[in-house]
C-alpha cells in the first residue's frame, strides 16, 4: 500500500473516530444525571477489558516503552476530564462547550511552540474557518461577553490537555516497534484507573440509581466512544499531521450537535447548522488542499 493511500486511509479513520466522539454527546445526555467520574470510570474500564479481550494475542508484542508512553498520555486524557468537569460548574455551558472544543486551534500554536513547526497557509485558513463554525455551532443569546472567567479558562486548560494528547501521539505512533493495539489498551486501563481513583475519592460509587437503560449507555460509551475511537487514533495518526488532525477531530462536537438534534429531538438554530457546515468546510479546504500538494 502506498504512503498516499496510507494517508487517504487514515484521515477517513481520524474522521470515523470523530463521528464516534460525537455519538458520545446524544449517549452522555442519557446519562448526565450520574457522577461524572462514575461514567468515566464506568466507560474506560469497559473499554480496556474489551480491548485485551479481543486483542488479547498483542500482548506477546509487550515492552516496557509502550506502557511508559501509555502511563504519561493518559495523564493528559484524565486532565481533559477533570479540567473540564470542574471548569463547567463555574461558567455556562454554552461557553464550556465552546471552549473545551479549542484544541484545533491550541494544536499549531503549541507546535510552533514546542517543536518549532511553522504554519503553512492551507492550516491557517483551516483553522479560522472552523474557529468560525465553533463560534456558530455554540453561540446562543446567553453566552455573555467575551472576558474569561475561571470556568472558561479551565476548559480551555481540558482544550489544552486534549492538544498535547494529539500532539505528543504524533510522536508515539511513530516510534519504532510502537504496537498501538496495545498502547491504546494500556492507555484506556491507566486512564480507568486515575478515574477509578478519582470516583472513590469523591464518593461517586455511591450513586445507585442508574437505570440498566443509562448502564447500557455507559457500555456503549466505553466500546464505541473510547474503545474502538481511541484505537483508531492511535492506528491511524501516525500517517496525517497533528496540526491537519486537530482540525478533522473538530468534527465530533459538530457531528455530536447534528445527532443530538436527530436522535434526541433537540432544536438546533440556523447558526448551528451553519457552524456545522463551516467545520466539514474547513475540513474540506484542508483536505484538498493536501491533496494537492501531494500530488
Amino acid at each position: 500500500m502506498t504512503d498516499k493511500k496510507k494517508e487517504y486511509l487514515s484521515v477517513l479513520g481520524l474522521l470515523l473516530a470523530a463521528l464516534l466522539w460525537g455519538v458520545s454527546y446524544p449517549l452522555t445526555k442519557v446519562v448526565e444525571d450520574c457522577p461524572t467520574f462514575y461514567i468515566v470510570s464506568i466507560r474506560f474500564l469497559v473499554a480496556a477489558a474489551a480491548l485485551a479481550l479481543i486483542f488479547h494475542r498483542h500482548f506477546r508484542n509487550f515492552h516496557k516503552e509502550i506502557l511508559k508512553y501509555a502511563f504519561l498520555l493518559s495523564f493528559c486524557i484524565t486532565s481533559m476530564y477533570i479540567f473540564g468537569t470542574i471548569g463547567i460548574k463555574y461558567t455556562t455551558s454554552v461557553r464550556a462547550s465552546f471552549f473545551t472544543c479549542l484544541s484545533f486551534v491550541i494544536i499549531p500554536i503549541l507546535n510552533l511552540v514546542i517543536y518549532k513547526l511553522k504554519l503553512n497557509k492551507t492550516i491557517v485558513i483551516s483553522v479560522l474557518i472552523c474557529l468560525a463554525g465553533m463560534f456558530l455551532l455554540s453561540y446562543t443569546a446567553d453566552m455573555g461577553t467575551f472576558s474569561l472567567n475561571a470556568g472558561d479558562l479551565l476548559c480551555i486548560l481540558a482544550a489544552t490537555a486534549g492538544a498535547l494528547h494529539i500532539i505528543f501521539l504524533d510522536r508515539v505512533t511513530k516510534q519504532e516497534n510502537m504496537e498501538p493495539i496495545l498502547f491504546t489498551i494500556f492507555l484506556m486501563a491507566f486512564v480507568a484507573l486515575w478515574s477509578t481513583l478519582i470516583a472513590l475519592a469523591t464518593g461517586a460509587f455511591a450513586y445507585a440509581d442508574t437505570t440498566p437503560f443509562q448502564f447500557g449507555s455507559i457500555i456503549a460509551l466505553g466500546l464505541f466512544c473510547s474503545a474502538a475511537a481511541f484505537l483508531l487514533q492511535s492506528i491511524c495518526q501516525k500517517y496525517v499531521p497533528s496540526n491537519r488532525v486537530g482540525v478533522i477531530i473538530a468534527m465530533e462536537p459538530a457531528s455530536g450537535c447534528v445527532i443530538s438534534v436527530f436522535v434526541l429531538g433537540e432544536a438546533m438554530h440556523w447558526t448551528g447548522w451553519l457552524g456545522a457546515l463551516l467545520v466539514m468546510v474547513s475540513l474540506l479546504y484542508m483536505e484538498i488542499s493536501a491533496s494537492r500538494s501531494n500530488a
